[in-house]
Order: C-alpha cells, then structure tokens, then sequence
C-alpha cells in the first residue's frame, strides 16, 4: 500500500489582491473626514519624534496627513505618500489651507521610491499597519531613514478581553 502525505498548509494569500481590494476599499470613501478626528494623533507622533526645523520627514500610508502636517507646523521638509491618490488630494487641501509646502506622492509603503537613507524622520499614523506585508513595510521605513534618524508609527492596539456581567473581573496585569 501507497502512502500520501496530507498537507494542512494554509492556502497562500494573493497579497497584490489584497492591497488592491484595500486600495479600492480606502478610495470608496470619504476618510479623510474621519482621518481629521485623528489628528492630535500626528501631533503627538511629531513631539515624540522631537521633530526639528529643516529636517527631511516622511510620512508613509499618510492617508490625508495629520503627521505630515504637524512635522510641517514644525518647519520640516515633508514628503507624504499614501497608494489612494484622493486621500493625499484631501492631505494636499488641507496643506494649501494653512500656507504649508508640503510635497505630496503616490506610493506604496511595501515599495518606496526612494533612495537609501534620503529622510531624517519616518513616520506613519495607523496608515501603515494596513499592509498586507508587515515585515516588507517595515523594511521600506528603516531603509529609506539615515543612520541615527527615526522612525515611529502609530497603531490601534488589539481590542482587550471585556468584562462581561457574572463573571468576575480579571486582575489588571501589567503591559
């Protein structure tokens, strides 16, 4: 008798599906309404950041650039990306509205077109967290920052396990 080997692999994600379904997904909207709610976010990433005046910042999956404008506020050269053209056309609105030169350009965060070590900063408010390849993104961000530069991000954290009624509250354990 023959034996056969069963697989229980996962079927392999068709990532260029996903990011375009996403990028189709993000477009249908109007996020940029709910991106502006969001914008204490970019100023708390760009204080944490120290940002400085004159200095080259990015800021990757940018959606309509709450980072981009506050690293802007600051005197910073800022370049924003984001794939969905008409978030970086709501960010490039909003920039044109408080007299800031901020360049806007179509990228993706997987493949950034951009020499090595060409930024001082590299930031992303949430953007970022949507691509489908994490470890690619991330990799795209160090590279493109100087030695000695930054880079920070911004997330939602992973909803926590919520109480339900009868049962008794777990004990808060540290981070």
């Amino acid at each position: 008798m023959e034996a056969t080997a069963v697989q229980n692999a996962a079927p392999a994600i068709d990532l260029k599906a996903l990011k375009t379904r996403q990028q189709a997904a993000w477009a249908s909207g109007d996020y940029a309404v709910i991106g502006t709610t969001l914008q204490i976010v970019g100023e708390q990433l760009a204080e944490a950041c120290d940002l400085r005046w004159d200095e080259r910042v990015l800021d990757v999956a940018a959606g309509n650039g709450n980072a981009t404008l506050a690293a802007a506020r600051r005197g910073c050269k800022v370049v924003s990306t984001d794939y969905v053209e008409s978030l970086l056309e709501r960010g490039a609105e909003r920039a044109r509205a408080e007299r800031l030169e901020v360049e806007f350009k179509a990228a993706d965060a997987e493949a950034l077109p951009f020499p090595d070590a060409s930024f001082d900063a590299v930031l992303s408010t949430f953007g970022v967290m949507f691509a489908p390849d994490h470890a690619r993104a991330a990799a795209e961000m160090a590279r493109v920052c100087r030695s000695g530069g930054r880079k920070s991000r911004r997330r939602w954290r992973a909803p926590r396990r919520s109480w339900r009624p009868g049962r008794v509250a777990p004990r808060r354990r540290p981070p």
